[in-house]
């Protein structure tokens, strides 16, 4: 565990510093390797030329984050797990959007297997019937593909969405605008802990971190960079759920909408979403049929990949629809006797399918 809170200590101290931002902590590390070391010997870090002098004063001052022992105190208390940009655990989707968290804090357990097929569910927290019946009539359907389903812990729909995964039995992560080790709304308490059982409680933010209305709009960007697509159920035009399906769509995520009664000023938004080219939903079919999946009451789970196999289709998944196989020959480096060996065992796993013209379709 020592090493563990070196580790985090360091990455902390690495983004806390002046004139250090998401990017530019991430460049540092994947230029440079893990923080802990940067810091033991900071010429390194004077040789890659990007930082300021107040910076440099920073590292090279000995010094402890800011509440450092508190930080230690609610790791061990909660049972905080950590996981950084340069780490396998760290989820792959996060990985090429733009500006992502250089780490997270977790509660529970993060499952990459899981992040391959799943759906962001958001929406308004004053929620009409209509909301929340849909929005739990289809995420039990989604379930019953086998769908995570990634929200916010908030009040309303996330609520539902929440409810619904784990009353159907599937993983379900909350994105935090907090520490993990706050929960909010308090009256969600005993959801996170459900949560926390087979899913995760995420989150960028420093354990301790309290609720503060700018730190929600920020962790958007992770509910919707975490799933393949995201569904606005319900929301006004200025709504969070709105910033969300924004990210989705800049993330090169899709983007469902829920429609709903023109009168009603929580259908605003997901009806603003479809004149921008959202897709309309009635039902979990019509997401399903984005991803060529079909309702499988069987409910059989995501099969198990090789290493060679899981680097493949992580490929895949960053360069959907499709990818010719000539490309994924230039981009892995495998010859084509081993490209295609690799290709057909996926296709066994029924986790790829090829279509014409030569080209590799991910099934999930």
């Amino acid at each position: 565990m020592k090493s563990d809170l070196e580790k985090i200590k360091a990455w902390i101290k690495l983004l806390s510093a002046p004139d250090i931002g998401n990017a530019k902590a991430i460049k540092i590390a994947r230029d440079l390797g893990e923080p802990k070391n940067i810091l033991e010997d900071t010429s390194k870090l004077l040789d890659l030329g990007i930082i300021t002098s107040k910076t440099r004063d920073y590292f090279f001052a000995e010094t402890d984050p800011e509440n450092w022992q508190k930080i230690c105190d609610l790791l061990e208390q909660y049972d905080i797990q950590f996981t950084s940009i340069l780490d396998e655990s760290y989820p792959e989707p996060l990985k090429n959007i733009f500006d992502p968290p250089p780490f997270l804090f977790y509660r529970g357990t993060l499952q990459s297997d899981a992040l391959r097929r799943s759906i962001a569910v958001v929406g308004t927290r004053k929620a009409s019937n209509y909301g929340k019946l849909m929005t739990k009539r289809i995420v039990s359907d989604l379930a019953r593909a086998q769908f995570t389903i990634i929200s916010g812990l908030a009040y309303g729909i996330d609520t539902i969405a929440h409810l619904a995964a784990l009353d159907n039995n599937i993983q379900t992560y909350a994105v935090m605008g907090t520490g993990v080790d706050q929960i909010y709304p308090a009256r969600n308490r005993e959801l996170a802990e459900r949560i926390i059982e087979d899913g995760a409680l995420i989150s960028e933010f420093i354990p301790g971190k309290k609720a503060e209305k700018w730190n929600f709009p920020t962790r958007n960007r992770i509910i919707s960079g975490l799933a393949l697509g995201c569904l606005v159920a319900e929301g006004d035009k200025r709504s969070g759920a709105l910033l969300t399906a924004k990210f989705a769509m800049d993330q090169n995520r899709d983007v469902f909408a829920l429609p709903g009664d023109i009168n009603r000023p929580q259908a605003e938004g997901p009806n603003y979403l479809i004149k921008l080219g959202a897709k309309i939903i009635a039902n979990a079919n019509d997401i399903l049929e984005e991803y060529e999946l079909v309702i499988n009451d069987n409910k059989s789970k995501f099969p198990k990949l090789n290493e060679e196999e899981d680097f493949i289709y992580r490929i895949l998944l960053q360069n959907k629809p499709e990818m010719h196989f000539d490309q994924l020959i230039v981009k892995t480096g495998y010859k084509v006797g081993e490209l295609s060996t690799i290709l057909l065992a996926l296709e066994l796993k029924n986790v790829i399918k090829k279509v014409p013209g030569n080209k590799v379709v991910p099934l999930y």
